[in-house]
């Protein structure tokens, strides 16, 4: 468990440096290629036969695995497009106190956003028995547009909070906002969420459907580490910034 919790932080403090030191196209191609191949590998899990005594991540039930490939192919699309457009030149503003408080507005509604949705995702003992099983499922469901919504606003308020820099470092707040989201890992949180939908022991009730929807959660976060890093990879020549 010790060495799990040091490998973590180890690669939480990797991502977090390279954004820092100006490596951004790497990492988010990174970043975002491990959703896609995450995606792919669901998606492939999916598409195999059903197997109760299977080993290695056992599914329990016949799902289309089509919502899982379709994740995987607009993310892999966004890795091409990051490595191969150029993007246009960003607006530039001078970083103020609006653009701090964008960032903690999105620090909390992204935390607000996901433990929210947990109290529709880990039903109690007494709601399981209670509630009709479609009934349990809606409310699952509500919870997770919830948290794709959340999640969605959230990268919103990241990517206003990224646009402020100074004269001399123009990507600034870019390169603190990417390095702070991928140090807390909050571009891993929609493989979680889909994850605990596939497969939760501790409460015995799967929403394997669901969990495609909870999975999407990663083409907003995938658009907020793209647009970011490609304003970042313009450059940016002296002269009078603008004043937001």
């Amino acid at each position: 468990m010790i060495i799990r919790i040091f490998i973590g932080g180890f690669a939480s403090l990797v991502a977090g440096m390279s954004y820092l030191t100006g490596l951004a196209s790497l990492m988010t191609g990174l970043l975002i290629g491990f959703g896609a191949f995450s995606s792919f590998f669901l998606g492939l899990l999916f598409a195999l036969p059903v197997e109760s005594d299977r080993r290695i991540f056992p599914v329990y039930e016949r799902v289309e695995a089509w919502p899982y490939f379709t994740v995987a192919a607009i993310l892999l699309a966004m890795v091409v497009i990051l490595f191969f457009y150029k993007g246009r030149k960003p607006d530039r503003q001078a970083v103020s106190a609006c653009h701090f408080k964008y960032f903690l507005w999105g620090i909390g509604c992204y935390l607000a956003t996901l433990f929210l949705s947990s109290v529709y995702w880990f039903p109690s003992d007494e709601k399981r028995i209670e509630m009709a099983a479609s009934a349990l499922t809606a409310e699952v469901l509500g919870g997770t547009c919830f948290y794709l919504a959340g999640v969605t606003a959230s990268c919103v308020l990241f990517y206003l909070a990224s646009r402020g820099g100074t004269e001399d470092k123009p990507d600034l707040m870019r390169r603190f906002v990417l390095a702070f989201f991928t140090f807390f890992q909050f571009d891993k949180l929609p493989l979680l969420v889909a994850y605990l939908l596939i497969y939760s022991p501790e409460t015995e009730v799967i929403f394997p459907n669901i969990a495609g929807l909870a999975l999407a959660s990663y083409i907003p976060v995938g658009c907020f580490l793209l647009k970011t890093t490609l304003d970042a990879k313009q450059p940016e020549p002296g002269g009078k910034i603008d004043r937001f």
